[in-house]
């Protein structure tokens, strides 16, 4: 019994952002647990680097429209649907332009609800499905410098709450996942730059590791209660506020 509920749903995996620190750390997780991974990204060369019998690299530019609907038409149907592509534009607010937010808006939230819809209609998820979309504690408490990018995060998991609703009689979960910092080549960059001071993280930086391991936990078999929900995963931040 309990090994049964310890096993991720279904056979197949689609995860965007593939490539990316946390999005290529899920792809080995779920990979060693058994499934087969259905792996998005923009960079075929390094799709190429995770490529093996179980990962089906895919390059895919979410905000081209007309390549998404041909994606969503061709495809096989899949089990989970993980969602951890997005961009970061770490900027304070007087450098913001019109441009700038608009490309961060569309990379982060327009291009998200438009890819989902698409699967959607072409019935692409499997029932029982999970959804679980890679959000940012930016989206609850301030961090320097990143108004426009949690703006798009906050906007996603306000979609994403709504979904989850909408997709209640489908048998089909709808969940986020909200890290703060994890040691990912982002925090080096844009991102250990902008947030608040590391020590406002009682336990140090994340690691890939464990938000791979939360999206696992919420696509379990025994998770198919767990609907609606957004994981925090701050390192006790919001806790000592």
């Amino acid at each position: 019994m309990l090994d049964d509920l310890a096993k991720i749903n279904g056979k197949t995996t689609l995860v965007t952002g593939a490539t990316g620190g946390l999005g290529e750390e899920i792809v080995k997780l779920f990979t060693s647990s058994g499934q087969n991974v259905i792996a998005l990204g923009r960079s075929e060369e390094k799709l190429n680097k995770i490529k093996n019998n179980s990962v089906v690299p895919v390059s895919l530019d979410l905000n081209d429209e007309e390549a998404v609907k041909k994606f969503a038409k061709e495809v096989e149907a899949f089990d989970n649907l993980i969602l951890c592509h997005g961009i970061i534009g770490a900027r304070p607010m007087r450098m913001l332009s019109k441009k700038f937010i608009r490309d961060v808006i569309e990379s982060n939230l327009i291009s998200t609800l438009d890819f989902v819809s698409n699967l959607l209609r072409a019935n692409k998820i499997n029932k029982p499905g999970r959804i679980v979309f890679i959000s940012s504690i930016s989206a609850y408490i301030g961090a320097n410098n990143t108004v426009a990018y949690a703006a798009s995060k906050a906007g996603c998991d306000a979609a994403f709450n709504g979904l989850a609703r909408d997709l209640l009689k489908k048998d089909i979960t709808v969940n986020s996942i909200a890290p703060a910092a994890i040691d990912t080549p982002l925090w080096e960059g844009n991102i250990g730059n902008a947030v608040n001071n590391i020590h406002d993280y009682p336990l140090g930086l994340g690691s890939p590791e464990d938000v791979a391991n939360a999206v696992a936990f919420i696509c379990l078999q025994g998770s198919k209660f767990i609907t609606g929900e957004t994981v925090i995963m701050d390192g006790g931040a919001t806790w000592i506020l």
